[in-house]
């Protein structure tokens, strides 16, 4: 969901800069300025996630390819035991085969002597007897019969015991067959879905390294932008309202009496961006409401600025302009093109714009550059 929401706002953005004339004609180079730098901001902002999304698809092909390979090893043993288990059944199949082999001789054994026995029983009594020596022999042979006969049916019995062990054991490994085929196969659902998980990882890294290098172009072309824009800047700050008049104020009145700087002009970390920027003023915290006045005399030019907010600037001739910014509202009768006098009321602190709390940023500028207004005090 974040990701389809980061796309939608680039989505704006390439729609926004491939479409000036949605832009408003009134523009000020101020605004267009803040404008190009909002879309700059979000552009680093866009190859930061798209990196993020590099990462972590690198993370993730790098987690499935573990998983994979794990699977695959599993699988070559699997076939290894699956083998062994094969081995063990067709073994056990081979002494059931065996055993039935030898149930049959014995039982074909039996009945052959079942037969003979059955075949003597049918002579006469009187010949048999008289066949033998002594009673005792008789009874002997009675005797062997008999022996004979009871361990034909113990051998029959015990092979077939054994061939009812034999049929039970090998149900049970042929079950447990079924159990190693069954893990099998699930080992080698997970690996094609392993499988798939790294085409979808590789096509992710693909699309975020697109999206990245997209970015970057687009980071590159808004340079240059910010760079013309910032030319544009410095030709509207350099533009005196006041020509052929030069700068007699003498030195500047503090705008806002009984406060004093808390941020001065210079490098410093942006607290929107965590970048290095240079401030072109000082900040001077106040509550909101609080008036603030010219610090000299000259001609008033007004607009609303994305980043100054309400603002005022004075210039008051010889190239010399001061910058009041971040109003709560300009005082009653500051215009563009009024004169106003050193130390007069020109509007009320505040914190519209580019603004972290109520404070005036004041800033001075000769011929377009920003000078330090303590120069002027």
């Amino acid at each position: 969901m974040k990701r389809w929401k980061r796309r939608l706002e680039a989505l704006a953005l390439i729609l926004v800069l491939l479409s000036p004339g949605l832009r408003a004609a009134a523009e000020t180079p101020a605004e267009e300025l803040e404008r190009l730098r909002k879309e700059q901001q979000q552009i680093e902002e866009n190859i930061e996630n798209a990196a993020d999304d590099i990462e972590q698809a690198g993370q993730q092909k790098e987690l499935y390819t573990q998983k994979k390979n794990n699977i695959g090893a599993q699988i070559e043993a699997m076939k290894l035991q699956i083998d062994a288990q094969q081995a063990q059944i067709d073994e056990t199949q081979a002494q059931i085969a065996q055993t039935v082999t030898q149930l049959d001789a014995s039982r074909q054994l039996f009945e052959d002597r079942m037969v003979s026995i059955y075949e003597m029983s049918r002579q006469s009594n009187l010949s048999v007897l008289l066949g033998l020596d002594s009673f005792s022999e008789m009874l002997r042979f009675s005797e062997n019969l008999q022996s004979i006969a009871q361990n034909d049916n113990e051998i029959i019995e015990t092979l077939q015991a054994q061939e009812q062990m034999l049929e039970q054991q090998a149900a049970q490994e042929q079950q447990q067959m079924n159990q190693l085929n069954a893990s099998q196969e699930e080992l080698k659902r997970l690996e094609a879905e392993y499988a798939q998980a790294l085409q979808q990882a590789d096509a992710q890294m693909s699309q975020a390294q697109a999206e990245k290098e997209s970015y970057e172009k687009a980071s590159a072309e808004k340079e240059k932008e910010i760079e013309e824009a910032e030319r544009r800047y410095a030709e509207w700050a350099a533009q005196d309202d006041n020509p052929g008049v030069d700068f007699t104020g003498g030195t500047f009145v503090w705008p806002l009496p009984g406060y004093t700087t808390n941020s001065p002009m210079g490098w410093r970390t942006d607290p929107f961006t965590g970048k290095q920027s240079f401030h072109r003023g000082t900040d001077i915290a106040a509550p909101k409401g609080t008036r603030i006045y010219a610090a000299a005399g000259g001609v008033v030019s007004t607009h609303a600025d994305a980043s100054y907010g309400t603002c005022v600037k004075i210039s008051h001739g010889g190239g010399l302009v001061t910058i009041y910014a971040h109003m709560s509202a300009r005082a009653d009768g500051i215009g563009d093109g009024v004169t106003v006098e050193q130390g007069q009321l020109i509007g009320y602190v505040g914190s519209t714009g580019r603004s972290s709390g109520n404070h005036l940023h004041f800033e001075a500028n000769l011929n377009g550059t920003p000078v330090s207004v303590f120069d002027y005090l």
